[in-house]
């Protein structure tokens, strides 16, 4: 049975100071690199772009034409547009939920989230911290140096059987989550990381888009999105 993709551009993009979903990247928007790998990676039934309702028209524009990709409002926080995405998943049996400001997610990444999450229920693509990580005051004096051991920085997309969606959205209640992750567990259910990819950073504010931009320019990343966007 096919998966479901939902991206997600349903954010402010407050801090970005544009709209980065559909800012220009490369000669194309940001929201189609996701989706040309989502399309590229085969495992998905269909794309779900979850947007915000008075940008549908805006977002629809940018994804016309595309054969299996639908457009949908999304809810007034991150964790509400992910439940409108499973709602939207018709019969999928894994739903893999990503971040349309990730625009450099391979196409291989998605594969392996599905691959997992059917075997386990949950797959959420992430990478070992390896840097010194330090807690400080608000004047960013240090207080205490934390032990990285075992932790991740967590990266989209997160890939989910149904039924593990299901649970955690009837635990959750009217809460809202930093991810889907972080949703998952508050549910009492395990959630399982597989090894991300340093390129899939996530554009936040101007500066990683203008460093995204860099990158597309000199031919870092993304080659086949930006082959099979032309």
């Amino acid at each position: 049975m096919p998966a479901t993709l939902a991206i997600l551009a349903a954010g402010s993009s407050s801090r970005a100071g544009v709209d980065k979903v559909l800012a220009d990247l490369g000669g194309h928007p940001v929201l189609l690199w996701s989706v040309q790998a989502g399309e590229a990676a085969g495992c998905f039934g269909e794309i779900v772009v979850v947007a915000p309702a008075d940008r549908l028209a805006a977002v629809g524009a940018a994804v016309r034409g595309r054969e299996g990709v639908r457009v949908i409002a999304g809810g007034p926080t991150r964790t509400a547009s992910s439940w409108a995405a499973l709602d939207s998943a018709g019969d999928a049996d894994v739903i893999a939920i990503h971040d349309a400001a990730r625009p450099f997610a391979p196409p291989s990444l998605f594969q392996r989230c599905v691959e997992v999450a059917r075997d386990t229920g949950s797959a959420v693509a992430g990478l070992p911290l390896a840097d010194t990580v330090r807690r400080a005051d608000e004047a960013g004096a240090s207080r205490e140096e934390i032990e990285r051991e075992g932790l991740w920085a967590a990266q989209t997309p997160q890939a989910f059987r149904r039924e593990v969606l299901v649970k955690t959205r009837a635990a959750a209640g009217q809460r809202s989550f930093s991810d889907d992750a972080a949703a998952v567990v508050a549910a009492g259910l395990s959630v399982k990381m597989v090894a991300g990819e340093r390129r899939n950073l996530k554009i936040t504010t101007f500066e990683d888009l203008a460093y995204a931009r860099e990158l597309v320019g000199k031919g870092l990343v993304g080659l086949a999105a930006r082959q099979a966007a032309g």
